[in-house]
């Protein structure tokens, strides 16, 4: 929330401590009745717990007999339907097909044990029309220092660049972090600052959470914990959701270095130009970017692919990895740019020619096999569409960016990749490590770039083959940052 008093000297206090208690008490084990009619499951009485690093675990206990078909198929005692936990009037839920492993005991009563990868308090749509919170749990501390932040207040502490604003969707959110020094504990927390539909504030946090990796090299996952907030004199949650998801990446590859590049410039003496951009990623860009990525799921996988590259080790794998998002966020430019990627842009012109040579054609099909009319129809058909080498540099042009002598080398060798070869022979393999690992480098920032100037950025830029060639080679050709 925002503060009361404009004497204090922050822009944001959030309270945090009791929906981490929240969090703490719904992991505790409780007991439960189960409602589930027509089902084996319903009636009979359950308990859950979640244990540090370990799934959500719930247990049934059944009386009476059950067929062997029971045994055969477990889904039939109901544990993939919608299963509804009464504890003392208080309801909790857990999602249809939350189960991830089902365990049945021979013993009388039965024990099912089930994990799951939801498991919550209240049902969804007593989440819907409400002013929401997804707290992640991080093994490390997220960074904020690559985004111009407002600062914020928590528990005591002041944070200069501590919550960054968001509008997405037409919905505005915070994102902060949260980090309590007694227990070593780390959080990414992301509130919504009116209401929300479950569904929307879901899908809104996924845009940020994966916009929020691709910045700054860690895609924070795992596990996630979506609540209900309740406001009066303090901020509690009224009902917390546990959501497992998949496994976090951290590479911690930030796109940007606002210190590093600022000292870079001063070096070489262009003080001068720092004073004319941002050196921060500014929230309305990083806005825009959630959009893009909450609207374009070939946007989204672009971005994951790139993630998925950092964290691979095998160099051959990664620049494959790179070589594909390469391809794809292309792919997505040139469709959007078609018309200007066109050899001939008069439609009328390029429809005639085209006629002329079906004519032509024609002329020759008796000398021709079907097999290869069919070929050459569809090569006539589409000879006003670019080459895959102009799709993959022209959409760099459209956006103003302009490639190196390597880099457009680099472009040429993606096809390699793609096709899971390398530029150099078997036998060199072993010997060119250095040099795949800076073409895989440079794959990687020539991605960056694509991304972050489609979503409307101007500004420096990490060059990791730079990087690579200042750390590990004895002549360095590229430079540190790109200004894009």
């Amino acid at each position: 929330m925002e503060k009361d008093t404009l004497s204090e000297n922050y822009d944001f206090e959030k309270q945090v401590s009791l929906s981490i208690e929240a969090i703490k008490s719904l992991k505790k084990e409780k007991a439960y009745k189960t409602i589930l009619p027509g089902f084996p499951l319903d009636n009979c009485m359950a308990s859950s717990c979640k244990e540090e690093d370990e799934d959500f675990k719930i247990k049934f206990f059944l009386d009476g007999f059950h067929d062997y078909s029971f045994m055969q198929d477990f889904k039939k005692f109901g544990v993939n339907e919608n299963i509804l936990l009464d504890s003392d009037g208080q309801l909790s839920c857990i999602n249809t097909d939350s189960a991830l492993t089902v365990s049945v005991t021979i013993s009388d009563p039965k024990l099912i044990r089930i994990k799951v990868n939801n498991f919550q308090q209240l049902r969804n749509e007593d989440y819907d029309n409400q002013i929401l919170r997804l707290i992640i749990p991080t093994s490390i501390e997220p960074r904020l220092g690559v985004f111009s932040c407002k600062s914020l207040h928590i528990s005591g502490t002041t944070t200069f660049c501590g919550l960054l604003e968001i509008k997405l969707n037409k919905k505005s959110y915070h994102l902060f972090k949260y980090r309590n020094d007694d227990t070593e504990e780390n959080f990414l927390i992301i509130d919504a600052v009116e209401n929300n539909s479950f569904e929307e504030f879901k899908s809104n946090c996924d845009a940020i959470v994966l916009a929020f990796g691709f910045v700054t090299g860690n895609l924070f996952q795992d596990v996630y914990y979506y609540q209900i907030l309740k406001r009066d004199g303090v901020t509690m949650a009224k009902a917390t959701a546990y959501y497992k998801k998949e496994k976090s990446i951290l590479s911690n590859a930030s796109l940007f270095s606002p210190m590093d590049f600022s000292d870079y410039m001063k070096h070489f003496g262009h003080e001068d130009l720092l004073g004319k951009m941002t050196l921060q990623l500014d929230p309305m860009v990083f806005s825009k970017m959630c959009e893009m990525l909450s609207e374009d799921v070939t946007l989204a996988r672009s971005v994951k692919l790139i993630l998925e590259g950092n964290q691979t080790n095998l160099l051959l794998l990664r620049a494959g990895i790179y070589s594909i998002a390469l391809e794809t966020i292309t792919g997505l430019i040139s469709e959007e740019f078609k018309n200007q990627l066109k050899p001939i842009s008069d439609k009328k012109l390029s429809s005639l020619i085209i006629e002329k040579f079906n004519n032509t054609l024609s002329e020759y099909e008796s000398f021709i096999s079907e097999y290869g009319m069919q070929i050459l129809k569809a090569k006539v058909e589409n000879i006003n569409s670019p080459t895959n080498s102009k799709k993959l540099s022209k959409p760099f042009e459209l956006l103003g960016l302009k490639l190196s002598q390597t880099e457009k080398l680099i472009l040429n060798h993606r096809n390699k990749f793609l096709h899971g070869t390398s530029p150099f022979k078997e036998s060199e393999l072993k010997s060119k490590e250095s040099d795949i690992s800076f073409i895989s480098k440079k794959l990687h920032t020539l991605c960056n770039c694509l991304i972050l100037k489609y979503c409307g950025y101007s500004g420096h830029i990490t060059d990791y083959g730079g990087f690579h060639q200042f750390n590990w080679e004895d002549k360095v050709t590229e430079h540190l940052f790109k200004i894009i």
